[in-house]
């Protein structure tokens, strides 16, 4: 591979982790039966994903930070709007084995954590095998769950919780490499840590993303990427499956061009935004399609989130999906569900990572620090970004 490919490669991969793309669903064509009551439960699904550092407790909200130092388990606390390390130790300096909040960096991974029925749960590696780990919401307790995967202290891996079971996946798997490779989601469970693969895809430069569960599905992608070699323009193909909780049968969904999708459970819609083209409102029996947001210069792609009032769409950075030196300045574009704009949240190279959040806060990382908006502030043009640290 040349200089020149492996630059392509890298900077392909770059921008697949940090733009996760997921299709639109038909619901008349694929027979998908959306539950709705589960669709505000313990799955989170306004989290961006992959990228998944942050998230929500009943009064507050789990996370990790690094210093570049010290790797914390941390507390965000929405009535204080102040964090503090999740150790009740008296007058301990959270900066060893002995806190609680404490994780030692040549183990655990700096990302992914979520939180699930009163534990903490993150991935720490041993022996080159990443394992699931539980820790009590008080961090006194940990233990390990299950293997995941084989890894190279990669923060690549990314979790869907449901109904007592994880489904794991590595959202970076073989893009990088020539020869063929097999994708896997594996499904555990969480009191025994039983598993088995219920994703199985074998391809080149292929990875499994963008994981979400809505009702009784466990939506994913299986991304594959090529490179030009005489113009090293980089073509992206998604494809875009579902996991059926009930019966255990894989069946694929769409191959279109449609970066990511959100859901209204309550008034059964879904809004996807296609590459180019924009963002369409659609009713989940596949009727009354209709681009509510055209796309822009701006605006080719879009990872979204959904907070029950606001979509959310964010650039990425990303001025062209083939030719990625192409860069605009990186932005999220909040609108309501008729495409309406209400706001637009400037990114730059401050905002180092990304997390989107819940009715309440936008968060992300700046300068490593934990910030967050206020979303009461959307709709003035006066959104600030505050440390939550």
């Amino acid at each position: 591979m040349s200089k020149k490919i492996k630059y392509i490669v890298a900077v392909v991969l770059a921008a697949v982790v940090c733009v996760a793309v997921i299709f639109t669903i038909n619901r008349k064509k694929s027979g998908i039966n959306m539950n709705v009551g589960e669709l505000s439960g313990n799955e989170q699904n306004y989290w961006n994903p992959d990228i998944h550092s942050i998230s929500k407790a009943e009064n507050g909200y789990y996370y990790l930070h690094y210093d570049g130092k010290d790797l914390l388990v941390k507390y965000f606390d929405e009535s204080s709007k102040s964090s503090v390390p999740v150790c009740a130790k008296a007058e301990c300096s959270h900066n060893s084995k002995t806190c609680n909040a404490w994780l030692d960096t040549d183990e655990y991974l700096s990302s992914p954590i979520y939180y699930y029925k009163n534990n903490i749960y993150v991935v720490r590696v041993e022996g080159g095998m990443a394992k699931l780990v539980s820790i009590k919401a008080d961090g006194s307790d940990r233990k390990d769950v299950a293997n995941l995967f084989a890894n190279d202290r990669i923060t690549s891996i990314s979790m869907v919780f449901h109904n007592g079971y994880v489904y794991a996946y590595d959202h970076i798997g073989h893009i990088g490499s020539s020869e063929s490779g097999k994708e896997i989601i594996k499904k555990i469970n969480i009191s025994d840590g039983n598993s088995q693969d219920i994703v199985e895809y074998e391809g080149e430069n292929s990875a499994v993303m963008g994981a979400r569960s809505y009702g009784d599905k466990l939506f994913y992608k299986i991304f594959q990427y090529s490179v030009n070699k005489q113009t090293l323009k980089a073509n992206m193909n998604f494809q875009l499956y579902y996991y059926d909780y009930t019966d255990g049968e894989n069946k694929k969904v769409s191959d279109m061009n449609i970066c990511d999708f959100c859901v209204d459970a309550d008034n059964g819609m879904l809004y996807y935004f296609v590459v180019g083209k924009g963002l369409y409102s659609q009713s989940l029996d596949g009727q009354n399609n209709k681009l509510i947001y055209k796309a822009s210069e701006n605006m080719v792609s879009a990872v979204m989130s959904y907070d029950g009032r606001y979509i959310y769409m964010s650039n990425g950075g990303m001025g062209s999906t083939t030719d990625l030196s192409k860069t605009v300045e990186r932005e999220i574009q909040v609108v309501d569900t008729t495409g309406k704009q209400i706001d637009t949240i400037k990114l730059g190279n401050e905002i180092e990572n990304l997390y989107f959040g819940d009715e309440k806060y936008l968060f992300g990382t700046k300068s490593d620090k934990l910030v967050y908006i206020d979303k009461s502030s959307l709709g003035n043009g006066a959104c600030v970004w505050e440390n939550a640290e």
